[in-house]
């Protein structure tokens, strides 16, 4: 009986302590990345007022719920989303990992980062993401929304995300190593690219072919997948990388206006193709009342304000779709009572809808969200431009055989003549055939080269980059060189004058380095550089500069100062660091520095000359016992 208890009370702890941990998230691998939906806790915020004090403390931190689905979606939602999850461990790569949040289109992304300080404390980092904010200041220039997470990112403590935006609310949230990442954006880039290339190539030949036939359904045809095309760019954020990075006002309203747009034009091209004017009169007037709708949208969505921009977009999702099904029923009747050209139509216009009503139901949180809801307009245009560019092919194929048929009735008494006529069509349609194919054969192998092109500049590029990287960077510890030291310095100089500001050098020399890499070998004397100059990066200013001089000896350059006390500060920090054991292969091990330090302009103006006058400081606190650092002239 007394086991049983035991026994009991274990399973309850062990239940308590995995519900504790129930927003822990599992580590990516290299080349994948790993979807934390399933692993965070959600708040919903329906009046945007709760801060981050709010959620962390207090009731508030007690509503959070486990998320039911791998990828959080609100549909259209005025609320901001608090989401929180941990990790399970820090992060161990020198790049961090990478938190992205890949649904473009969100207007405000805030993420809520613990850090470990120098000191072991833990502190919050707030990190601003979303079409809110210009392009180019982003952290990481991403068409998505992505976060770089730091070494000093604490485990096993919560990290908070805000989100909140005027169109769909939809969270995709990834973990990723940066060689992943990377991996995963080329494959990502050649799907788009295949994508979009072939709604431009099919823009420009319908462009081509409606300048040469002057046919004003292949105007709207245009102008439809010109307008859509863009609706999509701006949708997957390639728009606002490309188009208009500045411009944060065009970009939260770029895809509102353009959807509009496309459903106006989208209407008066099925209205000409179907020849509703004509046919079916009542129809007529309802497909021309949801292009002026279309028309009406374009401009609330461009000169309203954000509560209109959100009804604009709810009532192009209802209105899509039901003038989708409309316009689908009425090719179909086309088709029935014996249009030709209407069956591609039908085709296409059924993969629209098909997609379009999938997507609509998704963006108000009726359907999960999987990769034909993320992608289906995608899809669904894709199928479309073709099929609709065949549809306007076999339509004038259709003008063109009804020609001939009058032209056989009227021409009855020359029948010899047209005879011989339709063989040299036949041999003409023949020619123009072999033609098409040796022009298809020709484009393959262009596509081809230039595929092959693209793929030796992007490597030439790489190596470019690289070569560049290795000049000016030293390969051991991967800090700026002699030469990149000389040249950060003539920069900071030039400011310094311009801003009448100090520049301090400071020479850091190791001083039993020499021992340790006699006696313990040279790779782990390798491994006490790069473990120095990674404290050297962690002891000064983001602004300033560390750099390796050669062999144990390193330059730290810390400018925009306006007193020399700042640098005794960093000097000490510095000296502290270092002094710190270091854990290298068989065992601890300890080193010492000698600092000698020179400033700008106190002790010179020209950059040789403070190194110059830096090293003899520092050979000065070497031959003086008991001294970690000494300005210039050290006395």
């Amino acid at each position: 009986m007394r086991n049983g208890v035991r026994a009991f009370w274990l399973i309850v702890l062990l239940l308590t302590q995995g519900l504790a941990r129930a927003g822990m998230v599992p580590l990516p691998g290299p080349l994948s990345e790993v979807s934390i939906g399933h692993f965070v806790e959600v708040l919903e915020d329906p009046g945007r007022t709760l801060t981050f004090e709010d959620v962390r403390v207090g009731p508030n931190a007690r509503r959070f719920e486990r998320s039911k689905s791998d990828v959080l979606n609100y549909g259209y939602s005025r609320s901001a989303l608090w989401a929180r999850f941990e990790l399970s461990e820090s992060p161990v790569h020198e790049h961090g990992w990478l938190l992205e949040v890949r649904f473009p289109s969100l207007d405000e992304v805030e993420l809520y980062l613990p850090v470990r300080t120098t000191e072991g404390s833990i502190v919050y980092r707030r990190l601003l993401g979303g079409d809110a904010r210009p392009w180019l200041k982003r952290e990481i220039q991403e068409r998505a929304h992505v976060f770089r997470l730091p070494e000093n990112t604490a485990a096993r403590t919560p990290i908070y995300l805000r989100v909140a935006t005027r169109s769909v609310l939809t969270v995709p949230l990834y973990l990723w190593q940066p060689t992943g990442f990377a991996a995963y954006g080329a494959r990502e880039q050649l799907a788009y690219g295949l994508f979009y290339g072939l709604l431009l190539a099919l823009f420009l030949y319908n462009l081509l072919l409606f300048v040469s036939l002057r046919d004003r359904t292949t105007l709207w045809y245009v102008l439809y997948v010109g307008m859509f095309g863009l609706a999509l760019f701006s949708l997957d954020g390639f728009a606002y990388e490309y188009l208009w990075p500045e411009n944060v006002w065009w970009a939260s309203r770029a895809m509102g206006a353009t959807l509009c747009g496309t459903l106006a034009f989208a209407a008066l091209f099925a209205r000409n193709f179907l020849a509703l004017r004509g046919n079916l009169p009542r129809i007529d007037r309802l497909v021309i009342g949801v292009a002026i709708a279309g028309a009406v949208g374009t401009l609330i969505a461009v000169v309203g304000n954000s509560e209109h921009y959100v009804w604009v977009m709810r009532a192009l999702s209802v209105v899509a779709t039901v003038a989708g099904v409309t316009i689908l029923w009425v090719a179909a009747r086309q088709l029935a009572s014996g249009f030709r050209a209407a069956r591609f139509f039908l085709l296409a216009w059924s993969a629209l809808v098909g997609f379009v009503t999938l997507v609509a139901l998704h963006t108000f949180a009726l359907v999960p969200t999987h990769f034909l809801t993320l992608y289906g307009l995608h899809i669904g245009l894709a199928l479309d431009v073709v099929l609709l560019s065949l549809a306007l092919a076999d339509r004038i194929r259709v003008h063109e055989r009804e020609s001939q048929l009058a032209q056989r009735h009227a021409l009855a008494n020359q029948r010899a003549l047209l005879e011989t006529t339709q063989a040299n069509e036949r041999e003409l349609e023949a020619r123009i055939r072999e033609r098409t194919r040796e022009l298809n054969r020709a484009n393959d192998r262009l596509r081809e080269e230039a595929r092959e092109r693209e793929a030796l500049m992007h490597q030439l590029r790489e190596r470019e980059e690289h070569l560049r990287f290795m000049a000016q960077h030293d390969p051991l510890t991967g800090l700026p060189n002699r030469i990149s030291l000389q040249q950060r310095l003539e920069l900071a100089l030039e400011l310094a004058k311009r801003n009448r500001k100090k520049v301090a050098v400071m020479m850091v020399d190791l001083d039993d380095f020499k021992q340790l890499n006699d006696a313990r070998g040279h790779l782990v004397g390798d491994q006490a550089l790069a473990a120095v100059a990674a404290r050297l990066r962690t002891s000064v200013r983001a602004s300033d500069t560390v750099a390796r001089y050669g062999g144990d000896e390193f330059v730290v350059l810390a400018s925009e100062l306006d007193r020399v006390e700042d640098v005794r500060m960093i000097a000490e920090k510095i000296a502290d660091m270092v002094n710190v054991p270091l854990a290298l292969e068989g065992g601890l091990a300890r080193v010492s520095c000698s600092i000698g330090i020179s400033v700008f302009p106190d002790d010179a103006t020209e950059s040789d000359a403070l190194i110059d006058r830096a090293d003899r400081a520092m050979y000065a606190v070497k031959s003086a016992r008991g001294r970690r650092y000494a300005f210039y002239p050290a006395g």
